[in-house]
């Protein structure tokens, strides 16, 4: 066929001419853009029973760690045993008259001090009490990535890649509050939860320049965002605006996506804001030597992973320090030992060598996540950061204990006065000697040294 005549070409050969051109010449690529707003995040803990919270299973082969026996947890060398005895007598038994009304808050104070000697808070000086082990995981099978390079260290991942470092599920796999399926244990639920409620929102942006399913330039944000998330009673309503804050809580990171899975590089530093299920534990997390891989389903929803290795320190400190969920519920609701779980972090500390000290202050840890499709844009003006409304007990005993850990000198409790610290019944009164010593430390050998 040819086109001729005239001084215009026909409609049919308009229409060849057209087809000629689209068919012979590649299509330029676009800028495209993709958002999601989570609406499930926890500690990426592989499950290695097949149901319930206690049962035993490959991951944890004694099943959770069994509840505290606190006549062996309570016995120092200077508390007798009639002490241990009053502490745990019945709250309905009567002695001298006088009923163990508060027997909670007496048993929560009393596990507070349990190093050498009497006056010497043991959650902030956790070196000075002996090491009374903790259940770890023995399992071979990790979710997370293999973040030191090194294949021959660490887990092996669920399909099968070797040298997977996740050390945060090695300490605290077997605990009653983070075991079972995915986003089924109890702290998952109860954060995921609170999530959702408006506690906070993460949301992820990622960008690129050609082929949204494969694309090697591509952009991965990952950030806070002040906006609540917008659901109804089936679950989050997808392609909702939520506005991102690139101050604090906020990571931009290079990627690659290859078949719909994206790759991000790997960064000194990954800021994102923290899994929590309270005010007082909620704001940002830091992960050293961070990345994150995200695959977007065909639904277009997107689950992933996000790793790197956190200060164990800082993750002590939160998990102790803690107003509403503080160490005294850990280890009489929770089933956990905290001075266990110091002694656990430091054993199994994998990454980010003290250059001072010689010693790993960063465990290896991973998060997983779902996403729901979303608009993620940048606001007119910079988002503003709603920082956790709390008050300052968490924070002054994270420092007191940071401050222990680097120094190994003993601190000291601060002076208290009555009612200082209302609406934290494990921090008001509970020194049963209210003299302290200026400073204690503990010499190489273990043994106590009174300084001058």
């Amino acid at each position: 066929m040819t086109c001729s005549g005239g001084g215009s070409l026909s409609k049919a050969c308009l229409t060849m001419v057209c087809s000629t051109v689209l068919l012979g010449t590649p299509a330029l690529a676009e800028p495209w853009v993709r958002g999601y707003v989570l609406d499930k995040y926890e500690p990426a803990f592989y499950y290695g029973a097949k149901t319930g919270t206690m049962a035993a299973g490959t991951d944890c082969p004694k099943g959770t760690n069994p509840d505290n026996n606190y006549n062996v947890v309570l016995k120092t060398s200077w508390r007798s045993q009639a002490e241990v005895d009053d502490v745990l007598r019945s709250a309905t038994l009567q002695v001298n008259g006088k009923f163990n009304s508060n027997r909670e808050q007496r048993l929560s104070a009393a596990l507070r001090y349990r190093g050498f000697r009497r006056d010497i808070d043991s959650w902030v000086n956790p070196f000075t009490a002996p090491d009374p082990g903790t259940q770890e995981v023995t399992g071979k099978i990790a979710e997370g990535f293999d973040l030191d390079h090194n294949p021959k260290t660490g887990f092996t991942s669920p399909d099968g890649e070797m040298g997977i470092d996740n050390n945060l599920y090695r300490v605290m796999g077997c605990n009653m509050s983070y075991r079972g399926i995915p986003y089924t244990a109890y702290l998952s639920t109860r954060g995921n939860d609170k999530m959702l409620e408006g506690l906070f929102t993460i949301v992820v942006r990622v960008s690129g320049n050609k082929d949204p399913m494969n694309d090697d330039d591509a952009t991965v944000e990952i950030g806070y965002s002040p906006d609540h998330i917008v659901k109804n009673s089936v679950g989050v309503i997808p392609d909702y605006s939520y506005k991102i804050a690139k101050t604090t809580q906020y990571t931009k990171l290079k990627a690659k996506i290859k078949n719909g899975v994206i790759e991000t590089e790997q960064v000194s530093e990954l800021r994102l804001p923290e899994f929590a299920w309270f005010e007082n534990n909620r704001g940002e997390a830091l992960l050293y030597q961070g990345r994150i891989r995200l695959t977007v389903g065909g639904d277009g929803r997107a689950s992933g992973l996000l790793g790197g290795y956190r200060d164990w320190r800082d993750v002590y400190g939160k998990d102790t320090f803690d107003t509403s969920s503080s160490a005294g519920t850990r280890e009489t609701y929770y089933r956990e030992n905290q001075i266990g779980k110091y002694y656990s972090f430091k054993r199994n500390a994998d990454g980010v060598r003290d250059p001072k000290t010689g010693k790993n202050i960063g465990i290896s840890a991973a998060y997983r996540f779902t996403a729901v499709p979303a608009y993620v844009i940048d606001p007119s003006k910079p988002a503003r950061i709603n920082e956790p409304l709390t008050s300052s007990v968490p924070g002054i005993y994270r420092a007191m204990f940071a401050k222990a850990e680097m120094t190994k000198v003993i601190v000291p409790d601060p002076v208290r006065k009555k009612g200082e610290y209302e609406g934290d019944p494990d921090l008001r009164d509970s020194s049963p000697d209210s003299k302290s010593p200026k400073s204690d430390v503990v010499a190489n050998n273990g043994s106590p040294q009174t300084s001058p």
